[in-house]
């Protein structure tokens, strides 16, 4: 009953986040994206996705999965583990990002998974890049009209397509962002490499903290509620290829809206 009320009181606002500027400092952006990394990794923040992960990599027909938007490296490596140990599914993941990062590189192949250190656009994907397409958290650095091309893409080239995101353009979804700066002084200890640099611009100078508050008081600004995501997808609708939107939630794990796109074998 009070969803018409809520989209109305928070209209979406593009504004900027600082990690999808190109002029952004690749040490700063690093800090931002290492931290997510870390946050979604110990977190399990998006283990919900796990069911949808599977049932549009059985759809693909193969066992490639191209993540898009990586930055830091995401939560993939975690979600593959649990993908082999409830689907006994074993993907080839390779991540990509319109801003790659060396840290992010060396992450992923830490962890078995293969990470692009070319620039790759979400909206126009290199045809010879295959695979089950997935977003985590990063349908929301689209605009409406940049998102519908983003999902456009992968159904003219007939691949499953999955988009996470915890993000919510909700009251709660903006006043959950306050507790960053403290979350990103609790979690950078954790994160590799702790660097003197990152210590200095996380406990000395709180550059890191205030960047990430920003940034994720933008992100739920910014973020595509599912009735959104609901009239884009129906505005594509084609013969031999479905759409589905819904929210998922695991059990003291944040809930996940969730965009699938499966072609006709895939049903």
């Amino acid at each position: 009953m009070n969803e018409p009320s809520t989209t109305a009181l928070i209209p979406r606002l593009h504004l900027f986040e600082l990690l999808d500027q190109d002029w952004y400092p690749r040490t700063l952006r690093d800090l931002g994206t290492d931290y997510l990394h870390t946050v979604s990794e110990k977190t399990g923040a998006f283990d919900a996705a796990t069911d949808v992960l599977a049932r549009g990599l059985r759809a693909s027909g193969s066992q490639e999965l191209l993540d898009l938007g990586s930055g830091g490296s995401g939560p993939l490596p975690r979600l593959c583990r649990l993908l082999e140990s409830e689907h006994g599914l074993k993907p080839r993941v390779v991540l990509s990002d319109l801003f790659p990062t060396a840290n992010a590189a060396e992450r992923a192949r830490a962890h078995g998974v293969d990470y692009l250190e070319r620039p790759v656009d979400a909206t126009r994907v290199p045809p010879e890049l295959r695979g089950m397409r997935t977003l985590f958290n990063a349908l929301h650095h689209f605009r409406p009209e940049q998102a519908r091309q983003v999902l456009a893409d992968a159904q003219e080239r007939n691949v499953p397509f999955a988009a996470f995101e915890i993000m919510r353009r909700t009251p709660a979804g903006i006043l959950g962002m306050l507790p960053v700066p403290l979350m990103v002084w609790l979690f950078t200890p954790l994160i590799r490499p702790l660097t003197p640099l990152r210590l200095l611009l996380t406990y000395v100078l709180p550059v890191a903290p205030l960047a990430s508050l920003w940034d994720g008081l933008v992100s739920a600004i910014r973020a595509h509620r599912p009735e959104e995501l609901r009239a884009m997808t129906a505005s594509m609708a084609r013969e031999g290829y479905t759409w589905e939107v819904g929210e998922i939630k695991r059990r003291g794990k944040p809930t996940v809206t969730y965009v699938l796109g499966l072609p006709a074998s895939g049903r």
